[in-house]
């Protein structure tokens, strides 16, 4: 099997509601108090809470450490849904 192929790992791990781990992340799309929005090997996922910040951001890895209060996670699998919210940060 070509390394190049292989499927990472994604793993996501709560905390209290105050402190989020997640793997298997290829890019960070934004990092705000109150959004932060992520792309992982399983989609775009976008978290939502207040006085969220990156706390371990190791991109070589694909790991990222987010604490604050945190108040939801969504996985966004349709790209219309994703744009949207992009759309709706920049308003």
């Amino acid at each position: 099997m070509n390394e190049g192929n292989k499927a990472k790992s994604h793993m996501l791990s709560l905390d209290e509601r105050k402190k989020l781990t997640m793997t298997g992340i290829s890019k960070v799309i934004s990092i705000e108090p109150e959004l932060v929005l992520v792309v992982s090997d399983l989609g775009k996922i976008k978290i939502t809470g207040k006085e969220m910040q990156a706390t371990k951001l190791d991109m070589d890895k694909g790991n990222i450490d987010i604490a604050g209060n945190i108040s939801g996670i969504i996985y966004m699998s349709d790209k219309q849904n994703a744009q949207f919210s992009l759309k709706r940060m920049f308003k």
